[in-house]
């Protein structure tokens, strides 16, 4: 939206990144690595390879802080890296910043990855991983009890997942349905299908293609490698009719300087309407999931924090 375009200023610091970044700023980047687990005083971390997916073993990276006890809710996390890149440690710092602040257990997903595995090879795994996640098998085996609490959730392209999937338990009456959504830089829809209701709501995806981390350019080369057809409404959910019963509450961190910045407002206030509880945090300013980029800088721990708040209110 045009009134947003403010947003975009950019935050000096990210201004020709990273060169104006504070010295010793530890930078990020995205890989498929697939790391030996790093213990941490607090947690339980292990990895489970229960489920699978057509005849692939889907693994599950779990976060549990050592005193707890009995079953907890479950935040179920699925990271980002535009469907062809990412993994379990991409998002390892947030998982185990979630699990030791929230009592909750964290379940972060190690999806396949295109163009080896094209659309919609990941969007099925992470459907598989919740059919097990909402059955009692998957509960005893994970010690968690969706009864207390069920937030889906994930940055970026997991965000994109999060929205299609919620549908997905719609349709295949899937329960229980998410207590909340957890939104992070994500998006919503293939810039070339955007509904025509929307499209001058929808700008910041023609108009913001200076950032580091996601640009016009980028998009088209995600989507090309992705292989999804751009109106499947498991890649561009925007195009549902209606968002109603996907979930009590959603959470959105949205990144000013980010071409997915004006779908992300928009959607949030489409699921307003239909009845969900939405909340905001807008980073003016800042890149695409810029807390994943640089997790150790005072905006990104800020964000992090503000993640923490919205699983506990996601929660309530």
């Amino acid at each position: 939206m045009a009134e947003y375009r403010e947003l975009a200023q950019p935050h000096p610091q990210w201004v020709d990144f990273p060169n104006n970044l504070p010295p010793g700023t530890k930078v990020d980047k995205m890989t498929r690595d697939h790391l030996p687990i790093t213990s941490q005083d607090g947690l339980y971390i292990d990895e489970l390879d229960d489920v699978k997916s057509g005849d692939e073993t889907i693994t599950l990276r779990r976060y549990r802080t050592m005193d707890a006890t009995g079953s907890l809710p479950l935040v179920l996390y699925i990271h980002g890296g535009g469907f062809v890149t990412g993994g379990l440690e991409t998002d390892d710092y947030m998982c185990r910043e979630i699990a030791l602040h929230v009592p909750v257990v964290v379940l972060s997903v190690k999806y396949r990855l295109a163009p080896e595995h094209p659309f919609p090879a990941g969007f099925e795994d992470c459907l598989e991983v919740i059919k097990w996640m909402t059955s009692p098998q998957g509960q005893a085996k994970t010690s968690t009890d969706l009864s207390l609490g069920f937030v889906l959730g994930g940055t970026s392209a997991g965000g994109n997942f999060t929205a299609g999937l919620a549908h997905a338990m719609l349709e295949q009456n899937i329960t229980p349905q998410p207590t909340g959504l957890l939104f992070m830089a994500s998006s919503f829809c293939h810039p070339d299908v955007r509904p025509s209701q929307y499209r001058s709501q929808i700008l910041s995806v023609h108009e913001v293609d200076d950032a580091p981390g996601l640009t016009v350019k980028s998009i088209k080369y995600f989507a090309e490698r992705y292989g999804a057809p751009p109106d499947d409404k498991r890649y561009s959910p925007l195009l549902y009719e209606s968002r109603k019963g996907l979930a009590k509450k959603a959470f959105f961190q949205i990144c000013g300087w980010d071409p997915r910045r004006d779908e992300a407002i928009l959607y949030r206030s489409l699921l307003e309407a239909e009845g969900i509880e939405a909340r905001e945090k807008i980073y003016r300013g800042l890149p695409h999931g810029f807390w994943t980029t640089c997790p150790e800088l005072k905006e990104s721990r800020d964000a992090i924090g503000d993640t923490m708040e919205g699983v506990r209110w996601l929660l309530e």
